[in-house]
């Protein structure tokens, strides 16, 4: 049994400075709907506690708290197909590690989170690898959410948090029945990197094993290799020249998140439905079925579409 083949995908996490123009883009060009923020853990009596870093090289901050009492809602979902992206506003600058990777970078995804069935346990692998906590929410002494350092290649992290409650599956299953979310299927985030072997040897020494051989497409003007993770797969690529669909994401926020994949029914048909909202095809593959679509003008992030999927 591979290590993460029970988690579920929570949420994709983008770190942007205006939550709202972020939500509106997406929405506008047809990509997705946004649905409001994630809806609270049910209320538990007793003590929470809240521990992240100020920056990523330094000491740790732990905030307590009695649970309960009003919250003030920062994050805004954006439903793009079966895919939760949370759009979270942070001030670029010193407070916290995320505003501090907001300046040194910009905006982008910075995590994704996964359902698992043990969150303590599953913690414990990454912890035992030298993947430290860089947030860690916990009530009555239970996670119920944290982000594990795993940027080492690839540059991002994972977070975990426990099983989803009946409550939370039925928001999820209301927000994809939305009329104006596309029927896309998630299958994964692609990943600019530096060095395509490195990585996926990375990977591998977290349990996560790749699901392919290394291809390289002269079109996309990339080596890449896809690599397993919990349901989806990360799919790295380096770049092969100063053109590749790559490029820009490395030279300007070096390893990072460069897109988010889709599976499509009709790739031609939904590629012009984008293009007649105004997004630019950047590039399709040599094999034509997968196509890279240029929406970075809010959160930096391109989408991916493949045939079928």
């Amino acid at each position: 049994m591979a290590f993460g083949d029970k988690w579920e995908l929570n949420h994709v996490g983008l770190m942007i400075s205006d939550r709202n123009a972020t939500l509106r883009h997406f929405q506008s060009i047809g990509a997705g709907v946004s649905v409001g923020p994630q809806p609270l853990l049910p209320h538990e009596p007793g003590h929470g506690s809240l521990t992240l870093y100020r920056t990523l090289e330094g000491d740790p901050m732990t905030n307590t708290y009695p649970t309960g009492g009003a919250h003030n809602f920062r994050d805004g979902e954006c439903q793009i197909g079966d895919c939760q992206l949370e759009c979270y506003p942070m001030r670029p600058g010193p407070g916290s590690f995320i505003s501090e990777y907001l300046a040194k970078q910009g905006p982008g995804i910075n995590h994704i989170c996964f359902n698992t069935p043990d969150i303590e346990e599953d913690s414990q692998v990454f912890l035992d690898l030298g993947c430290e906590l860089t947030f860690d929410a916990r009530v009555n002494g239970k996670t119920v959410e944290n982000y594990l350092d795993t940027r080492k290649h690839g540059d991002l992290m994972i977070s975990l948090r426990p099983p989803p409650s009946d409550w939370e599956r039925a928001w999820k299953e209301n927000n994809q029945a939305h009329p104006l979310v596309p029927q896309w299927k998630f299958l994964g985030l692609g990943v600019a990197v530096a060095d395509l072997d490195a990585t996926v040897a990375y990977y591998a020494t977290m349990g996560f094993e790749a699901v392919s051989d290394p291809m390289t497409d002269t079109v996309l003007g990339t080596r890449r290799q896809g690599v397993q993770v919990g349901p989806l797969t990360f799919e790295f690529s380096e770049a092969l020249s100063d053109t590749s669909v790559v490029a820009d994401s490395l030279s300007k926020r070096g390893d990072g998140v460069n897109d988010l994949g889709f599976g499509v029914a009709d790739l031609d048909a939904e590629t012009q439905r984008l293009e007649a909202k105004g997004v630019t095809t950047l590039r399709r593959s040599n094999d034509n079925q997968v196509t890279y679509l240029d929406t970075r003008a809010e959160g930096n992030i391109m989408l991916r579409l493949a045939q079928g999927g």
